[in-house]
């Protein structure tokens, strides 16, 4: 049986229905909510076109999605680092 719930949100004044898992119906309405806030942003700039708005919500997404895997990849770094230095401070010969 199909779990999946039929969910209708409205973007930039366009009607959109989605299938959604229950578990994922709060992420799928919260990026709603960023979008519509995004797309305010930018209405609020002055861009009138739909069109370049949501290029520009797009580019916005994807700035900070590559931004936080930047951040993931530095914090990873860093725990790999410090983990390396425990494994050889364990392993040295007066441990």
């Amino acid at each position: 049986m199909d779990d999946r719930l039929s969910i209708h949100v409205k973007i930039a004044d366009r009607d959109y229905t989605f299938k959604s898992l229950p578990e994922e119906e709060t992420f799928l309405r919260d990026a709603v909510k960023m979008i519509r806030d995004r797309i305010d942003v930018h209405r609020s700039r002055g861009v009138r076109d739909t069109q370049d708005i949501l290029a520009l919500v797009a580019l916005d997404c994807l700035v900070a999605s590559l931004k936080t895997e930047d951040q993931a990849r530095r914090v990873q770094k860093r725990i790999y680092d410090k983990v390396s230095q425990i494994d050889q401070i364990a392993a040295s010969p007066s441990a």
